[in-house]
């Protein structure tokens, strides 16, 4: 279903760069698999654990395949491999998962005695592979919608790939939406890339320093080139829910349509929330604001809306519906429209 769309005319080859990038190698596909998960009722499956994110613990086995555990349906975790392992409180333990308690975990430090954490309170756990391949996460969906009667065709991709070692990771976002018509009488195309570094000075504060390309059509946005940073604090982070709030400065060159380039700054307010259950519906619901007042123009504001909503329907595979308001009072073209909104379905595969 499509309220309105939009693309961008170098997007096929931002299309074709993530997805080079993003395919591992099948050397770093193999591993040992002598990690080994506690059910609570007794019994144990040797594995390799992944990850732990978002409430769920993705597993992989020899003969099972990978499975998706709930946390909180689980006795105990035990693996070999380095892992970086983060509570509700922000706190971080880097070492091995050594043998504990039900329903705790034991992580063993290179430098210090074994630290015992209650499972409810261990929010995210992540291996630090020696590879690069075994450092990487991320998730890629692609939608199409034809209608022969209005001859309107859409193409949509969405991807998001996390790269993480001890302490930071590193994200690459990518967006596109392309409309054609049969006629090629309109075009009305949006896209962005951003690339972004993300650190946890402090317990509960995150600082970041963002990178992002992006174009428009529809507001008359040839290309956008935005660096800047932000700080702020992880308000909520458990295995049902996240939220953080920000603050920073961003510097844009912006190259209209039919006019002249410019620069601006711009301040920064962001927020950002996530929802995940798997009780039944397995469900995902990621939604994030960005309002950017302009420093350097008065009376002109932006915002950035994007919402997704995702639920898994076999294994690594799912379906989402993702919608977004991208809203300038004054876009580089003054002829330009000053909104675009978006809905579109999508079909996608994580890993």
């Amino acid at each position: 279903m499509t309220i309105r769309s939009s693309y961008v005319s170098g997007a096929p080859v931002a299309l074709m760069l993530g997805l080079l990038a993003w395919w591992p190698p099948a050397a770093a596909l193999a591993q040992g698999k002598t990690d080994v998960v506690t059910l609570a009722n007794g019994d144990r499956i040797t594995g390799e654990v992944k990850r732990l994110e978002r409430g769920r613990l993705v597993f992989e086995t020899d003969d099972a395949g990978t499975l998706y555990l709930e946390w909180d349906k689980l006795a105990s975790v035990e693996s070999s491999q380095q892992v970086e392992v983060t509570t509700a409180d922000g706190q971080r333990y880097l070492g091995s998962l050594g043998p504990a308690p039900d329903r705790s975990v034991a992580v063993i430090e290179a430098t210090t005695a074994a630290t015992t954490l209650a499972m409810a309170d261990v929010t995210e756990l992540h291996p630090i592979g020696r590879r690069f391949w075994s450092k990487v996460d991320g998730s890629l969906d692609v939608g199409f919608s034809y209608t022969r009667s209005s001859g309107v065709a859409q193409l949509n991709f969405n991807s998001d790939t996390v790269y993480r070692r001890a302490g930071f990771e590193g994200r690459v976002t990518a967006a596109a939406t392309q409309t054609r018509t049969d006629d090629d009488s309109e075009r009305d195309d949006r896209a962005y890339v951003e690339i972004a570094y993300l650190r946890y000075p402090w317990q509960r504060w995150f600082l970041t320093t963002v990178g992002r390309f992006e174009t428009n059509e529809s507001l008359g946005l040839t290309l956008r080139s935005q660096i800047g940073g932000a700080i702020g604090p992880r308000l909520i982070n458990s295995n049902r829910a996240q939220m953080t709030l920000g603050a920073g400065v961003v510097f844009n060159d912006e190259q209209g349509v039919d006019v002249e380039s410019s620069q601006s700054i711009e301040a920064l307010l962001l927020f950002r929330t996530s929802y995940y259950t798997y009780d039944r519906p397995k469900t995902n619901v990621d939604v994030s604001l960005h309002y950017y007042p302009s420093l350097s123009e008065s009376g002109r504001h932006r915002v950035q809306f994007d919402a997704a909503v995702k639920r898994e329907f076999f294994k690594d595979l799912f379906v989402s519906l993702n919608g977004f308001n991208t809203y300038d009072s004054r876009p580089p073209n003054p002829a330009a429209a000053t909104n675009d909104v978006g809905i579109v379905w999508s079909i996608g595969w994580s890993y």
